[in-house]
């Protein structure tokens, strides 16, 4: 909770308890500081509780309160019954000495016993990750921040789609790409990825095994040789899967486990969930396919785990695969965070869970929408590496990491985006990552030509601009506890820019630094390192770097 908020809230609770009164008590921040900073609606929801008119128990809880004035400036009753409550200047020195005090930690919260697992990313080994994945691994990763700085214990993790059709048109297209760069004449297959970086695997593997498998075909949209095919599926997987971990590195993005979909095909798991499904009674046959009852739990209708023809539809592996997590960790609530394409999948993935015994809200699924990248005003879909999408590692080139990462959490995750490729080159105030990180650099400026100390705390008092700041820099951990409880980076990406527009207004219009007046240049100077510091956390939360100069 805020320091000032607090207080606020505890002096007003020690004279509703002292004078008998009964009901819950509310203190909220006022939209404006002009007449009050703080303001309870107490008199009015309880007047009734106290057998008392509003305006008469506001007089009677305002009278409390003078009697011990300390670290309240004015009290006001206004309209039926609010309390508004105005608090001492000298009380405000409270935040800053406790941002100082405590540096990284502030705005933390204690531990809590609650542990979270999130599903940061679930894509491909078959390529580059592309700017829909980014969002989805900036915003995984930034609630990861945020979860971690409220106090909670948190687990990441990257599930592989390392099985099905999609790898064998990943073999395919790396064999084509090979046997082309042997000069060796191939129609181009029926389905195939399409992007330099096939071409640039394939170089490796002339080298690695020179003309070896000239002699082998690609039939029926296979390697004709199922050894070969196996070994070309495996060494395209595994490449394109590191260059996936480079490439989440490069963004810093923290994933503590990487699952894969083959292995649950591998360790039998697959089949030992539908035996224990047919065990308890939750699957019948139907049509020479096997059903789930997820009907149960609330979905719409029963869905086919395996077709007529034997094979597995998408949601059985999926379904193993989060029972296997589920087992194999230890967290209280696992999150998901997958693309708006996915929101019909929802219910029966927890419905299959739930059939396993599993509670039906231990996974929750947060949906992110597509981004959309525009450049002179126009969409922009152009890739430097070719293919059928703008990469990751193509935007880590254009604007940076931090660029992204900022932008991409920017916004609610549930809405679709646009992320404008011009704006990220502005230095002004309608680049919000600039705008940040100008004032970090102004900050350190400031910081580097004052080493002033307040010599005099009694005569401490802070003009309306100063106020501003100090209130919005005791809402931080109001800000993180609200930002985590939602799983929404946006929230921090909010905080960050007012505090940036509040310190940019305050540094243009006040003398900061006053060479005739020392014990006033280090009060604003505490304030300035304050700003500064908070900066570095919040920034921090979202996986932004500062900048000490600009």
């Amino acid at each position: 909770m805020s320091i000032l908020l607090n207080s606020i809230k505890s002096k007003l609770q020690k004279a509703i308890n002292n004078l008998g009164f009964e009901g819950e008590l509310i203190v909220e921040k006022t939209k404006s500081t002009e007449h009050a900073d703080y303001a309870t609606n107490f008199a009015l929801i309880n007047s009734k509780n106290n057998n008392m008119k509003p305006l008469v128990l506001a007089e009677e809880i305002k009278k409390e309160l003078l009697r011990d004035k300390e670290i309240i400036k004015n009290i006001e009753i206004a309209g039926p019954g609010f309390i508004n409550i105005s608090i001492d200047d000298k009380e405000l020195i409270r935040v800053v000495d406790a941002i100082i005090e405590k540096k990284d930690k502030y705005g933390e919260s204690p531990k809590k016993n609650k542990i979270y697992n999130l599903e940061i990313i679930s894509a491909n080994p078959t390529g580059y990750l592309h700017i829909g994945h980014a969002r989805n691994g900036v915003v995984g990763d930034s609630v990861r921040r945020i979860l971690e700085f409220a106090g909670y214990e948190v687990q990441t993790e990257y599930y592989t789609n390392d099985a099905g059709n999609q790898i064998n048109i990943l073999a395919v297209t790396v064999f084509y790409n090979y046997l082309t760069l042997l000069k060796i004449n191939i129609d181009k297959p029926e389905e195939m990825y399409g992007g330099d970086m096939y071409e640039e695997f394939a170089k490796i593997l002339v080298l690695k095994f020179g003309d070896k498998y000239k002699n082998n075909k690609i039939q029926n949209n296979k390697i004709d040789n199922e050894k070969v095919h196996e070994l070309f599926k495996q060494e395209s997987m595994t490449y394109f899967l590191n260059i996936i971990k480079e490439q989440i590195c490069m963004m810093d993005i923290k994933i503590d486990h990487y699952s894969s979909e083959q292995k649950m095909y591998d360790d039998n798991l697959i089949d030992k969930m539908l035996t224990l499904y047919n065990k308890i009674g939750k699957t019948y046959e139907k049509d020479n396919a096997l059903w789930l009852k997820t009907t149960e739990f609330g979905d719409d209708k029963d869905r086919v785990l395996r077709k007529s023809d034997g094979s597995y539809t998408y949601i059985t592996p999926d379904i193993a695969c989060h029972d296997e997590r589920i087992r194999r960790t230890n967290a209280d609530k696992y999150v998901n965070f997958w693309g708006g394409d996915h929101h019909g999948y929802i219910t029966r993935v927890r419905a299959g869970l739930a059939l396993l015994n599993h509670k039906f809200d231990i996974l929750d699924i947060d949906i992110i929408q597509m981004v959309r990248l525009i450049k002179d005003g126009e969409e922009y879909k152009m890739s430097k590496r070719k293919g059928t999408a703008v990469w990751m590692i193509d935007l880590l080139e254009m604007v940076g990491k931090d660029a992204i990462r900022y932008m991409l959490a920017s916004k609610n995750p549930s809405s679709h985006m646009d992320f404008d490729l011009d704006l990220m080159v502005e230095k002004n105030s309608t680049n919000p990552v600039y705008y940040a990180q100008y004032a970090t650099a102004r900050s350190r400026k400031l910081m580097n030509k004052s080493n002033a100390e307040i010599k005099d705390y009694d005569n401490i008092s802070w003009n309306v601009k100063e106020k501003e700041i100090i209130m919005h820099l005791d809402d931080l951990n109001i800000t993180v506890e609200n930002a985590a409880s939602k799983r929404l980076p946006n929230i921090i990406c909010d905080y960050i820019q007012k505090l940036a527009k509040l310190f940019h207004s305050y540094y243009g219009s006040d003398k900061i630094i006053d060479k005739e007046n020392d014990n006033l240049t280090a009060q604003k100077m505490l304030l300035v390192k304050s700003v500064y510091q908070v900066l570095i956390n919040t920034l921090n939360l979202i996986g932004v770097g500062i900048k000490d100069d600009m």
